[in-house]
């Protein structure tokens, strides 16, 4: 059966034109926004701008100086550290409960989006930040905790600023199906210390090598 014809409006639109833009990296973090050029690029009137640019303030996409300019929120070594360690915190909450209930709940998302890996390992940059969020964000799925998904999936975005951030300036520098074997038999075989334990010891690692990279920069 066909799907419904998404309908969105002028102003979703252009958050989403926006959204994308800064997200892969085409409008590089600290980048100053003036709404007329916005307008030129996106094709909408001011107003239309101006509202995609608050929807992406809210989000911390973008940041505003009061009467003065909009920019490309800045990335540095203090924001890698809050997007990993919030990360951290619902992912390691979501092991966790995974691993105490995994009879109950299954495994069917996660050995899906773990056997994606093996396929992106080799693939260009959209894929293997497909498949790397995706392994994560299918194991807080797993839970069928909907307040916790929620959460989870306001930082996506952010997360994926994060990540294609580090593969413009390391690309493939960890093997996608090494790096999360660990994580992924955590999940489906280990107890609940042992799951949420794996998930944090994953992401500190990324603090470590994003944080010194960003410092080598």
């Amino acid at each position: 059966m066909r799907q419904p014809i998404e309908r969105k409006s002028l102003q979703d639109q252009a958050t989403d034109w926006l959204r994308e833009a800064i997200v892969r990296g085409d409008m590089p973090p600290g980048t100053l926004l003036t709404e007329q050029a916005l307008t030129e690029q996106i094709g909408t009137g001011r107003g239309t701008v101006r509202s995609a640019l608050f929807a992406l303030e809210a989000q911390e996409l973008v940041t505003r100086t009061p009467y003065s300019s909009w920019r490309v929120a800045v990335l540095d070594a203090q924001v890698i550290w809050e997007i990993y360690t919030l990360r951290a915190a619902f992912e390691g909450l979501a092991a966790r409960i995974l691993a105490e209930r995994r009879g109950v709940l299954g495994l069917d998302q996660v050995t899906a989006a773990f056997a994606a890996l093996t396929v992106a390992q080799d693939a260009d940059t959209g894929a293997r930040v497909s498949a790397d969020l995706g392994f994560h964000a299918s194991f807080v799925r797993q839970t069928g905790h909907q307040h916790l998904i929620r959460r989870h999936g306001l930082l996506a975005d952010k997360m994926e600023w994060l990540y294609r951030w580090s593969e413009s300036h390391w690309p493939c520098r960890n093997p996608l199906l090494d790096e999360h074997q660990p994580l992924f038999d955590a999940l489906t075989g280990g107890t609940p210390d042992q799951a949420e334990r794996a998930v944090r010891d994953h992401i500190d690692y990324s603090i470590t090598q994003d944080v010194a990279g960003f410092h080598s920069l």
